[in-house]
Protein backbone atom coordinates (compact mmCIF):
# COMPACT_ATOMS: atom_id res chain seq x y z
CA UNK A 1 0.00 0.00 0.00
CA UNK A 2 0.89 3.64 -0.48
CA UNK A 3 0.53 6.79 1.17
CA UNK A 4 0.71 10.19 -0.20
CA UNK A 5 0.11 13.50 0.74
CA UNK A 6 -0.06 16.99 0.41
CA UNK A 7 -1.22 20.52 2.19
CA UNK A 8 -4.12 21.79 0.20
CA UNK A 9 -5.85 25.33 1.27
CA UNK A 10 -6.17 28.30 3.40
CA UNK A 11 -6.48 26.41 6.21
CA UNK A 12 -3.71 23.73 4.85
CA UNK A 13 -5.94 20.63 5.11
CA UNK A 14 -4.04 17.69 4.86
CA UNK A 15 -4.90 15.72 1.62
CA UNK A 16 -4.01 11.99 1.40
CA UNK A 17 -3.66 9.49 -1.67
CA UNK A 18 -3.92 6.04 -0.77
CA UNK A 19 -3.20 3.43 -3.65
CA UNK A 20 -3.63 -0.29 -2.39
CA UNK A 21 -5.44 -3.15 -4.15
CA UNK A 22 -5.84 -1.86 -7.79
CA UNK A 23 -8.07 1.04 -6.03
CA UNK A 24 -7.00 4.89 -5.60
CA UNK A 25 -8.51 6.53 -3.14
CA UNK A 26 -7.97 10.35 -2.27
CA UNK A 27 -8.71 11.82 1.24
CA UNK A 28 -10.32 15.35 2.20
CA UNK A 29 -9.32 16.86 -0.96
CA UNK A 30 -9.23 20.60 0.25
CA UNK A 31 -9.48 22.29 -3.37
CA UNK A 32 -9.23 21.62 -6.45
CA UNK A 33 -5.89 23.32 -7.15
CA UNK A 34 -2.51 22.37 -9.28
CA UNK A 35 -0.81 20.29 -6.25
CA UNK A 36 -3.82 18.29 -5.92
CA UNK A 37 -3.40 17.19 -9.49
CA UNK A 38 -0.01 17.26 -9.68
CA UNK A 39 -0.35 14.50 -6.81
CA UNK A 40 -3.14 12.40 -8.78
CA UNK A 41 -0.87 13.35 -11.98
CA UNK A 42 -2.45 10.18 -15.09
CA UNK A 43 -3.91 7.79 -11.85
CA UNK A 44 -7.41 7.47 -12.31
CA UNK A 45 -9.16 8.14 -8.80
CA UNK A 46 -11.44 5.88 -7.89
CA UNK A 47 -13.26 7.11 -5.10
CA UNK A 48 -12.57 10.39 -2.98
CA UNK A 49 -13.46 9.85 0.98
CA UNK A 50 -14.10 12.53 2.94
CA UNK A 51 -13.66 12.44 6.99
CA UNK A 52 -16.29 15.41 7.50
CA UNK A 53 -17.96 18.44 5.61
CA UNK A 54 -16.47 21.34 6.37
CA UNK A 55 -15.49 23.42 3.53
CA UNK A 56 -11.59 23.01 3.98
CA UNK A 57 -11.74 19.16 3.67
CA UNK A 58 -14.43 18.76 0.51
CA UNK A 59 -13.42 21.48 -1.64
CA UNK A 60 -11.92 19.79 -4.72
CA UNK A 61 -14.57 16.90 -4.37
CA UNK A 62 -17.09 17.69 -7.60
CA UNK A 63 -13.91 18.12 -10.03
CA UNK A 64 -12.57 15.01 -8.90
CA UNK A 65 -16.19 13.35 -9.34
CA UNK A 66 -16.36 14.88 -12.88
CA UNK A 67 -12.95 12.93 -13.56
CA UNK A 68 -15.19 9.37 -12.32
CA UNK A 69 -14.32 9.53 -8.82
CA UNK A 70 -17.17 8.72 -6.04
CA UNK A 71 -17.60 10.90 -3.38
CA UNK A 72 -18.23 8.58 -0.19
CA UNK A 73 -19.04 10.58 3.39
CA UNK A 74 -21.22 10.23 6.70
CA UNK A 75 -24.47 11.05 5.82
CA UNK A 76 -24.64 13.71 8.74
CA UNK A 77 -21.95 15.46 6.62
CA UNK A 78 -24.65 16.37 3.93
CA UNK A 79 -26.01 19.50 6.02
CA UNK A 80 -22.58 21.06 5.89
CA UNK A 81 -21.67 20.20 2.59
CA UNK A 82 -25.12 21.67 1.18
CA UNK A 83 -24.65 24.72 3.61
CA UNK A 84 -21.16 25.47 1.77
CA UNK A 85 -21.54 23.97 -1.53
CA UNK A 86 -25.37 24.23 -2.00
CA UNK A 87 -25.40 23.57 -5.69
CA UNK A 88 -23.14 20.61 -5.69
CA UNK A 89 -23.85 17.55 -7.35
CA UNK A 90 -25.06 14.71 -5.89
CA UNK A 91 -22.99 12.42 -3.58
CA UNK A 92 -22.66 8.98 -4.82
CA UNK A 93 -22.98 7.22 -1.51
CA UNK A 94 -22.76 7.75 2.59
CA UNK A 95 -20.19 6.09 5.08
CA UNK A 96 -21.89 4.10 8.19
CA UNK A 97 -20.06 2.84 10.85
CA UNK A 98 -17.54 -0.60 10.56
CA UNK A 99 -18.15 -0.32 6.71
CA UNK A 100 -14.95 -1.70 4.57
CA UNK A 101 -13.88 0.57 1.90
CA UNK A 102 -11.64 -0.87 -1.06
CA UNK A 103 -10.67 -4.09 1.72
CA UNK A 104 -7.64 -1.45 3.32
CA UNK A 105 -9.83 0.79 5.37
CA UNK A 106 -12.48 0.26 8.13
CA UNK A 107 -14.86 3.59 8.86
CA UNK A 108 -15.07 4.65 12.67
CA UNK A 109 -17.26 7.13 13.25
CA UNK A 110 -16.06 9.47 15.71
CA UNK A 111 -18.34 12.90 16.24
CA UNK A 112 -17.25 15.81 18.35
CA UNK A 113 -15.57 17.71 15.90
CA UNK A 114 -18.86 17.65 13.59
CA UNK A 115 -21.91 14.97 13.33
CA UNK A 116 -20.41 13.34 10.82
CA UNK A 117 -16.34 13.16 11.87
CA UNK A 118 -14.92 9.58 10.58
CA UNK A 119 -11.42 8.37 10.96
CA UNK A 120 -10.83 5.05 8.41
CA UNK A 121 -8.33 2.80 9.94
CA UNK A 122 -5.98 0.58 8.26
CA UNK A 123 -3.35 -1.58 9.40
CA UNK A 124 -1.55 0.18 11.40
CA UNK A 125 -2.94 2.96 10.64
CA UNK A 126 -5.50 5.86 11.00
CA UNK A 127 -6.87 8.92 9.15
CA UNK A 128 -7.89 11.02 12.00
CA UNK A 129 -9.67 13.85 10.31
CA UNK A 130 -9.99 16.28 12.50
CA UNK A 131 -10.20 14.31 15.89
CA UNK A 132 -6.45 14.16 16.44
CA UNK A 133 -3.54 16.32 15.82
CA UNK A 134 0.11 15.99 16.50
CA UNK A 135 0.02 17.74 20.39
CA UNK A 136 -3.78 18.78 19.90
CA UNK A 137 -7.83 17.33 19.31
CA UNK A 138 -9.92 19.10 16.40
CA UNK A 139 -11.85 22.13 17.93
CA UNK A 140 -15.76 21.56 19.23
CA UNK A 141 -16.82 24.96 19.14
CA UNK A 142 -18.15 24.75 15.58
CA UNK A 143 -21.40 24.50 14.67
CA UNK A 144 -22.56 20.63 15.68
CA UNK A 145 -19.38 20.05 17.63
CA UNK A 146 -19.53 18.57 21.43
CA UNK A 147 -17.04 17.99 23.47
CA UNK A 148 -18.71 15.04 25.29
CA UNK A 149 -18.67 13.54 21.80
CA UNK A 150 -15.02 14.72 20.94
CA UNK A 151 -14.17 12.27 24.57
CA UNK A 152 -15.96 9.75 23.28
CA UNK A 153 -14.67 9.65 19.86
CA UNK A 154 -10.90 9.70 21.41
CA UNK A 155 -11.70 7.22 23.57
CA UNK A 156 -12.42 4.98 20.86
CA UNK A 157 -9.64 5.84 18.81
CA UNK A 158 -6.66 5.32 21.75
CA UNK A 159 -7.74 2.09 22.00
CA UNK A 160 -5.96 1.12 19.15
CA UNK A 161 -1.94 0.46 19.75
CA UNK A 162 0.76 3.14 20.11
CA UNK A 163 2.22 2.46 17.32
CA UNK A 164 -0.61 2.95 15.08
CA UNK A 165 0.78 6.14 12.73
CA UNK A 166 -1.74 8.91 12.41
CA UNK A 167 -2.53 10.77 9.84
CA UNK A 168 -4.15 13.94 11.11
CA UNK A 169 -6.52 16.61 9.17
CA UNK A 170 -4.07 19.38 9.71
CA UNK A 171 -0.15 19.04 10.79
CA UNK A 172 2.46 16.41 11.32
CA UNK A 173 1.87 12.67 11.03
CA UNK A 174 2.36 11.38 14.74
CA UNK A 175 1.86 8.02 16.42
CA UNK A 176 -0.76 7.15 19.09
CA UNK A 177 1.80 6.49 21.67
CA UNK A 178 3.52 9.71 21.36
CA UNK A 179 0.28 11.83 21.43
CA UNK A 180 -0.35 9.43 24.69
CA UNK A 181 2.63 10.68 25.96
CA UNK A 182 2.94 14.27 25.17
CA UNK A 183 -0.29 15.51 24.16
CA UNK A 184 -2.18 17.64 26.92
CA UNK A 185 -5.45 16.81 25.47
CA UNK A 186 -5.33 13.48 26.46
CA UNK A 187 -4.87 13.27 30.08
CA UNK A 188 -8.06 13.81 30.96
CA UNK A 189 -9.07 11.84 28.50
CA UNK A 190 -6.79 9.23 29.48
CA UNK A 191 -6.86 9.22 33.23
CA UNK A 192 -11.21 8.74 32.52
CA UNK A 193 -10.55 5.34 30.81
Amino acid sequence: MQIESICLGALATNCYLVNANGTTIIIDPAEDAAPLHSLIGSRRVDLVVNTHGHFDHVGGDWTLQERGARIRLHRANLPYVDHYYPDHPPIDATLEDGEEIAGILRVLHVPGHSPGSIALMGEGFVFSGDLLFAGSIGRTDLPGGSMEEMRKSLRRLLALPDNTRVFPGHGETTTLGKERRTNPFLVPIEGGR
